[in-house]
């Protein structure tokens, strides 16, 4: 799928347009997921709280390949990945409007904060971890008009009882 899209859309794009992008597919009964990163941030992958030596949630960037965002070069190949069991795990998803959000003095907000509010912060579902995040970043942001457009999803995909 991300070369059809890149490709119609570099066709008559000489305002230079693109799109970043993370897409993919979960098999529900195995828990694999098959995905394409294309210039958009990491997931973050969490684990279930009390796998970390110090008793928190485990929360990191997937090293996932950055491909090239949709758009810029016609006729380009995509790598895609998979990781085989997202079962149980939460991943959470956003664009760079939530880690480049700025408080009044151009402070961003930061991966480092994204990380440690994940970690630190117990969740009970994956509407839970969107709000928390919501609410820091408007915290952080102190009143400070967005300077980006903000896009967050959780993802969880439960072990079939």
């Amino acid at each position: 799928m991300p070369p059809r899209m890149n490709n119609a859309l570099t066709e008559d794009n000489e305002q230079g347009m693109f799109v970043t992008m993370f897409i993919g597919l979960i098999n529900l009964d195995s828990g694999k997921m098959i995905f394409c990163n294309a210039g958009h941030n990491p997931p973050v992958r969490m684990t279930k709280k009390g796998e970390d030596p110090v008793g928190a949630r485990g929360a990191d960037f997937i090293d996932v390949l950055s491909n090239a965002p949709i758009g810029l070069f016609p006729g380009i190949d995509f790598e895609g990945e998979s990781i085989d069991n997202i079962k149980e795990t939460p991943l959470f998803l956003y664009s760079d409007g939530l880690n480049e959000a700025e408080d009044k003095h151009q402070k961003q907000f930061g991966d480092d904060q994204i990380l440690n509010i994940l970690r630190f912060t117990h969740f009970e579902n994956a509407q839970q971890v969107v709000e928390k995040m919501n609410a820091e970043v408007e915290k952080h942001r102190n009143g400070a008009d967005p300077n980006d457009d903000l896009t967050m999803f959780c993802l969880l995909v439960k072990d079939a009882i």
